[in-house]
């Protein structure tokens, strides 16, 4: 499953692919707001979308769903 990464600032965007190792996403996540040390702590301002533009509440708990 696709997931698109926003971050609301500036459309940064990522583009990964679910199930995938968690401190991979992690890790992605981290690059998005690589420019925003509190965003990367507390994830403010971070959005995530499937292919047709729905918003997922929780990439995490998706990602573990989806490994099962």
């Amino acid at each position: 499953m696709k997931v698109h990464i926003v971050w609301n600032r500036d459309n940064e965007t990522k583009v990964v692919d679910l199930p995938m190792d968690e401190r991979e996403l992690l890790k992605v996540q981290g690059s998005v707001l690589d420019r925003d040390t509190i965003g990367y702590i507390t994830g403010v301002e971070v959005k995530y979308y499937d292919d047709n533009g729905k918003e997922i509440e929780n990439i995490f708990l998706l990602n573990r769903q989806l490994k099962n």
